[in-house]
């Protein structure tokens, strides 16, 4: 085999192959219309045909955007290159063409245009999709408008938080547009997404947004197209006074001396501020009085209305302090006369002393410091004559305090 190869003859052959190949690639690759005589290569070379499809090729405008504007125009469109191999795949990476459409001539109103393309070899072919489109060309409007914010996801700001106030950088914008939708602008918000918002903060590049009057979002220029918020955020909160509620009575037998809120009688509120606004004090669930027989501490949970998010406390110790009916004894309470006539003399005789041991009962707090001098115990003697009389006994006593008398009237002689 090396033999054969080393034959000049053998290699001048093979040269002359390459060469003849060469030249048919070449000549097929530019498109030669002439006629090489390569025998059967054609067949071969068929391959070098190739398609491709680019999507997402921007259109362009030529118009005297100063004075007009259009809609209709798409932004990207599809277009389908076929031709010889390389020079598809160089146009299809390189993409240094143009494609637009020329409203130069036109003027304001409804117009049907082909899509156009400049900077693309003549050896492709060249399909758009759409081929042509519907435009409108209308004349230029411009003007401000106030910037207003718009939340949204309010409800997932964290819990007990909300914004106090706003404030937009720029505040006016400048939209550009045809007249007639300049005419049908009713709103300009900066939509401001508060999902997971829990302290003061700045947000940047906060999209505007515009609106005609009944809600529906127009396509226009806004420039700028971004504003800058500055957000103050708050978690409301009050202390309000706790107020503690009762309800029932004591047994019988027993007296209330005192009732109070152990811990700070304070509680400290978190919610919304129109729920706040509206609250001066939390009461707490009623301690009911029937239950009770005696001095104790409780532990009341605090009535919170609805609406309240949190709060410092949500039970109260609360001491109440009873005491129970007792008796105590006074002795030599003197007995007085009421009405004795002046021409009379008074002597008792059964007791012949003037005199009582009686017993007070009350609460200790009503017996507490009363002495026998507190008592009154009297008989009246008005329009009595001379003789014995047996007389009932009237007590004056302190409020609340009972008196028992070992006997209910006395014996006296008049004279």
């Amino acid at each position: 085999m090396n033999d054969w190869l080393n034959k000049p003859w053998v290699i001048r052959v093979i040269s002359l192959f390459l060469a003849i190949l060469t030249f048919t690639v070449i000549s097929f690759d530019n498109q030669d219309t002439r006629n090489a005589d390569v025998g059967n290569f054609d067949s071969i070379f068929n391959s070098s045909q190739e398609s491709v499809v680019l999507e997402d090729v921007p259109v362009n405008i030529q118009i005297d955007d100063e004075q007009y504007v259009v809609s209709g125009v798409p932004e990207l469109i599809t277009m389908e290159l076929s031709g010889t191999l390389s020079v598809v795949q160089s146009t299809a990476t390189q993409r240094n063409f143009d494609v637009f459409v020329d409203l130069n001539d036109l003027g304001p109103g409804d117009h049907t245009v082909p899509i156009e393309y400049d900077g693309i070899s003549n050896r492709l072919n060249v399909r758009t999709d759409p081929e042509s489109i519907d435009i409108t060309i209308e004349e230029r409007g411009e003007d401000e408008y106030q910037v207003r914010i718009d939340y949204t996801n309010s409800d997932a700001m964290q819990e007990g938080f909300e914004v106090e106030s706003a404030t937009v950088t720029p505040s006016v914008v400048t939209i550009t547009s045809a007249q007639s939708v300049i005419n049908r602008i009713s709103d300009v918000r900066a939509v401001v997404d508060l999902e997971g918002i829990e302290e003061s903060t700045t947000l940047d590049d906060v999209p505007v947004r515009v609106y005609d009057n009944e809600g529906n979002q127009l396509n226009v220029r806004i420039e700028p197209n971004t504003v800058t918020v500055d957000l103050s955020v708050i978690n409301p909160n009050k202390t309000v006074p706790i107020e503690l509620e009762t309800t029932g009575e004591l047994p019988e037998g027993f007296n209330l001396i005192d009732i109070e809120i152990l811990d700070d009688a304070e509680v400290q509120l978190f919610a919304a501020s129109e729920v706040l606004d509206v609250i001066e004090q939390i009461e707490t669930e009623p301690v009911d009085l029937s239950t009770l027989t005696e001095s104790t501490e409780v532990t009341i949970a605090l009535d919170l209305p609805e609406g309240i998010r949190e709060s410092s406390i949500d039970e109260v110790t609360v001491r109440v302090e009873l005491e129970e009916t007792t008796e105590t004894g006074l002795e030599n309470v003197e007995i007085e006369l009421d009405n004795l006539s002046q021409d009379l003399e008074t002597n008792f005789i059964d007791p012949e002393t003037g005199r009582l041991n009686v017993s007070v009962s009350g609460y200790p707090s009503d017996l507490a410091g009363v002495e026998a001098s507190d008592l009154r115990l009297s008989i009246n003697l008005d329009g009595l004559s001379s003789g014995e009389h047996e007389l009932p006994i009237e007590i004056d006593a302190p409020e609340n305090v009972t008196v028992a008398l070992p006997r209910d009237d006395v014996t006296v002689a008049l004279q």
